[in-house]
């Protein structure tokens, strides 16, 4: 991990969840919940896949309002941020179990919009070890990428390190009612029942 994405690491004091719905797979509708990342500095960003970036896209600032805390965006629009939905970092050097999976896609069947599915899995094992599994495609044309390498969990970093020594770095989060779900950058990732 670089330097950079250890001091912004460092400098976040919360990670907090947004509900929102968006698109999913067919045209149905989803519950999502966004992360929004607190620095201890009062600035916040809605750019998860951003956020350990040296210089991080700031959409405005936040402070603490009764149990939850308050967000003044830029655009002067105010939020609420509930407690409840406040996210978890990880002890360094957790240990991730399980198959993560997100699925996705646009478009719907019969509406003459193409229907493009993706879905992206990564099975953790407790010795440290990962394999990341990323498919998307239509009808007509699919890809495939497969990958093996290691994992290391350090606060609210995740970094993946394939098996041709690049590494990964995202910003991590644990969901606050338990391991069902993860954040990885700015992908939710849910864990699969019965999977070890």
């Amino acid at each position: 991990m670089g330097l950079l994405s250890l001091a912004a690491a460092a400098a976040i004091e919360a990670v907090v969840l947004e509900p929102g719905y968006g698109m999913g797979f067919n045209g149905s509708i989803t519950v999502e919940y966004r992360p929004v990342v607190l620095y201890a500095d009062g600035r916040y960003t809605t750019d998860a896949a951003g956020a350990l970036k040296a210089a991080p896209r700031i959409d405005g600032r936040w402070q603490r309002s009764g149990g939850g805390w308050r967000l003044k965006g830029s655009d002067g629009k105010t939020t609420e941020l509930e407690a409840k939905l406040q996210a978890r970092p990880a002890p360094p050097g957790t240990p991730l179990e399980g198959v993560y999976r997100s699925v996705g896609g646009v478009g719907a069947a019969g509406t003459g919009v193409a229907v493009v599915a993706t879905a992206q899995s990564l099975l953790f094992s407790r010795d440290g070890t990962v394999r990341e599994d990323r498919a998307a495609g239509t009808a007509a044309k699919a890809s495939r990428h497969q990958a093996a390498g290691r994992y290391r969990v350090e606060g609210w970093t995740l970094t993946i390190t394939g098996d041709d020594g690049r590494a990964d770095t995202r910003l991590l989060y644990l969901f606050p009612d338990g391991d069902g779900a993860l954040g990885w950058g700015d992908a939710t990732l849910s864990r699969r029942k019965g999977a070890p």
